[in-house]
């Protein structure tokens, strides 16, 4: 008997465990590229990966509101966001959005994470020397 209540002790710190690592993380919100928005995800939350469209990035209202096209090279999403600068939003570089698509082909996003640049660069970098 002594063995079996050992077992069930471990399942349930097991268990325990498994809830509450995964307290908080949303089910069955996969991540969409831009061409995989449909009008049957207007008014819910996506989350929305691809990249910030060379020449739509700009700032309004003193740069509190960021405005920007988001692209996977077959379709187009305009964003908007209101909220801090997030750092290394650069047009051309990768960037995961989460919002609520409107109509429209808009997202208003309330989160915006971007790709951190590497801090080892693969292409060789010159040395300048001064003599």
């Amino acid at each position: 008997m002594d063995r079996r209540r050992k077992a069930l002790s471990a399942f349930a710190i097991i268990a325990v465990v498994l809830v509450v690592g995964l307290w908080g993380i949303p089910v069955g919100n996969k991540q969409l590229a831009v061409s995989e928005l449909t009008d049957e995800h207007i008014g819910k939350q996506v989350h929305v990966n691809g990249t910030v469209a060379v020449g739509t990035l700009r700032y309004m209202d003193n740069g509190s509101t960021i405005l920007f096209t988001l692209t996977d090279g077959r379709r187009d999403v305009n964003v908007i966001y209101v909220e801090h600068h997030p750092p290394n939003l650069i047009e051309g570089n990768h960037a995961a959005v989460t919002g609520e698509l409107l109509s429209g082909n808009t997202i208003s996003a309330n989160q915006i994470i971007t790709k951190c640049p590497s801090k080892y660069s693969t292409e060789a970098t010159a040395l300048e020397t001064t003599e």
